[in-house]
């Protein structure tokens, strides 16, 4: 079955356009178009990946150079609203080892999560929480919810 709303982009605010565009070509992702204002105040860069999967970076002046934001892995899940964005690989053994080798940012120890896959989340330069996942499940074999 085919979506009639697949998913077009996902958007973050950002300290360093350079510093996100470097940590997320690990997913494939590569500079596409950017915008910026007369005034210098905003730059909105698009990076895009083969599967047409758009990541919009919102970098405003008022926040370049600042730190990194103090969030638990998986940004903070107990509080409402949107929390992580994750990638799917077929060897998380091999993904968690290429992550450290390439020092890209802070890593949790792999985890078997409760709904059956195994995870961990490395953060990206503003402290954004993002999921590397191996899923092995056949969901269409397993109880539907109600």
């Amino acid at each position: 079955m085919t979506t009639p709303y697949p998913m077009h982009h996902w958007t973050l605010s950002v300290s360093s356009t350079a510093a996100s565009a470097a940590f997320y070509a690990v997913f494939g992702f590569e500079p596409a178009y950017r915008w910026e204002a007369p005034d210098g105040s905003l730059a909105i860069t698009h990076l895009t990946r083969g599967d047409g999967l758009i990541l919009e970076l919102f970098e405003y002046a008022a926040n370049r150079g600042r730190g990194p934001a103090e969030l638990q892995p998986g940004n903070d899940l107990e509080q409402p609203g949107v929390k992580h964005v994750a990638f799917r690989v077929s060897d998380l053994t091999a993904a968690a080892a290429s992550f450290r080798e390439l020092d890209c940012g802070p890593l949790t120890d792999i985890e078997q999560g409760r709904t059956g896959i195994s995870y961990f989340f490395v953060a990206d330069p503003d402290g954004n929480w993002v999921e590397i996942v191996q899923d092995d499940r056949d969901l269409s074999s397993l109880p539907r919810p109600d």
